[in-house]
């Protein structure tokens, strides 16, 4: 479909319209409140120096975050382009016997199209951030960084969810969660893999910073014996007091909040039982620095400023486009 017929047909859809418009409505006054007491300007001028510092020393960052996280027992794999990553994951998978793997909410996933890559390879690969799930199970794309089915109603997540229960299911909200934990346990109960994201890669102590609102978040990354954190090079930074003025940015322009409900640091391996009950000395960590572009963006004038985005998705809530259109009516090409 072309994308002129893919716009025309968004914007037929009022009812996505509508949803974004009232998102958009309230966000901006939550927002300012949740930046109450604090310098805006100042902080979004901390963040960018940060970010340029980044970009601009991008390869001996990515080089220290290596060798400090190797040295507390990761494994960092640099991956140039998407399907070095995706094949990274399906061997290590394949060669662990993993046949069911969890993810938790990561963008840069979806950039290399990782889930239908995993499945292809015979793998049941599950979503476990709610949004995510229902996009999953939809058979779409994330409609927003941050809130992925912001698009669907009650009713279409209950319509949604009583096919996968084989009953009908009330639009009621505390029916619809109850239902997507009972289901999502059991896949976490079961998985040898989880695969998540990372908001932040700290160099100088190669840790990886995780922002959350739910707790799948932590149950992806604690309970299944092999975990894999897929981190695109423009997440780096260089100290671990770097992390703070992002801490007090992110949260407030994504969702309007002073911090989100789970802040998680993961510096190198620890102690796990897989999910038979077998202890193992050391959970296995593994993290893929991906490249899949940002070397070239970074070398570019012009480009490279786009590195410097915290994915906080305020400029998507009050944009006009976005608001009549959403962000999940434009067919991608898959990554190479």
């Amino acid at each position: 479909m072309s994308l002129r017929k893919e716009v025309d047909k968004a914007l037929a859809n009022r009812r996505v319209s509508w949803a974004l418009t009232r998102f958009a409505d309230s966000y901006v006054p939550a927002r300012e409140r949740a930046y109450a007491g604090r310098d805006f300007l100042a902080l979004r001028q901390q963040v960018a120096e940060i970010k340029a510092e980044s970009i601009a020393r991008m390869e001996e960052l990515a080089e220290a975050f290596t060798r400090e996280a190797t040295r507390r027992g990761a494994v960092v794999f640099r991956a140039a382009g998407a399907s070095e990553a995706r094949a990274y994951i399906a061997e290590l998978a394949r060669s662990r016997g993993i046949t069911t793997v969890v993810k938790s909410k990561s963008m840069a996933s979806e950039e290399i199209h990782l889930n239908s890559y995993l499945q292809a390879q015979g793998l049941d690969v599950v979503e476990t951030d709610l949004g995510e799930w229902i996009i999953q199970l939809s058979g779409q794309r994330p409609s927003h960084l941050v809130m992925p089915a912001i698009h669907m109603s009650r009713q279409e997540v209950a319509e949604l969810f009583s096919r996968q229960a084989g009953q009908e299911l009330e639009p009621e909200v505390a029916q619809l969660v109850q239902f997507a934990r009972a289901q999502l346990r059991q896949k976490f109960l079961g998985a040898w893999m989880g695969v998540s994201g990372a908001n932040l890669a700290v160099a100088e102590t190669g840790t990886v910073v995780i922002l959350t609102n739910e707790g799948n978040g932590r149950l992806t990354t604690t309970l299944p014996p092999v975990h894999v954190v897929v981190v695109g090079l423009e997440k780096l930074v260089p100290r671990l007091a770097d992390i703070v003025p992002v801490l007090e940015v992110l949260p407030r322009s994504a969702t309007a909040q002073n911090l989100t409900s789970y802040v998680t640091l993961i510096t190198g391996t620890v102690p796990a039982e897989d999910p038979e009950g077998n202890y193992h000395l050391q959970k296995e960590l593994h993290i893929v620095l991906l490249d899949n572009g940002r070397s070239r963006m970074a070398a570019d004038p012009v480009f490279r400023e786009a590195l410097r985005c915290v994915r906080c998705a305020a400029c998507l809530n009050v944009c006009p486009v976005y608001q009549q259109v959403g962000g999940f009516s434009v067919r991608f090409t898959p990554a190479v």
